[in-house]
């Protein structure tokens, strides 16, 4: 399976606010309700590297993802929550249900970590990533990508793992 990666652009704001409000994707990584300007508002400023973090659509023949990534050291708050401050952090969701189930996340945090975290990240040598405890299917798809249980802590009352992988 090929999955490939682009730079997240505003044209992805409809397809980001549809998949963010999607049962599945609402039911850990967007509790709220969301409209598209509320999207826009959010992920927009994240266009074109003006912030710390990358933001970028995977697509396996069409869309399928959102996966962002930062340096840990970039947002002290984040990087004290979690107690690391080397390495860098992933967030993303499998917004397109069909491709749920089949492979697509471990194999998409095994291209994204060698395909745009590695390079763009030169220098760091560890990737954390954190899911709700009760996210167990998250929590195998990280394992299965190779990540490994560090310790658990609170984020916004959520009982959370935090994984980490050698880059």
């Amino acid at each position: 399976m090929t999955i490939t990666f682009r730079p997240l652009d505003m044209s992805d704001m409809p397809r980001l606010a549809l998949w963010l409000m999607a049962p599945h994707v609402r039911a850990f990584y967007q509790p709220a309700p969301i409209t598209l300007e509320e999207v826009v508002a959010e992920y927009a400023p994240m266009i074109g590297e003006r912030t710390p973090t990358i933001c970028h659509i995977a697509s396996a023949g069409e869309p399928f993802a959102y996966v962002q990534s930062y340096r840990n050291r970039a947002y002290p708050d984040w990087a004290e929550l979690i107690e690391a401050r080397d390495g860098i952090s992933l967030d993303l969701f499998i917004g397109d249900p069909a491709f749920l189930h089949r492979g697509f996340g471990r194999a998409l945090i095994g291209a994204y970590l060698q395909q745009i975290a590695v390079p763009h990240f030169a220098g760091e040598t560890r990737a954390y990533i954190a899911h709700a405890c009760a996210n167990t299917k998250a929590l195998r798809c990280s394992q299965a990508a190779g990540f490994w249980p560090l310790r658990e802590f609170m984020e916004d009352g959520v009982p959370t793992l935090l994984l980490a992988r050698e880059m």
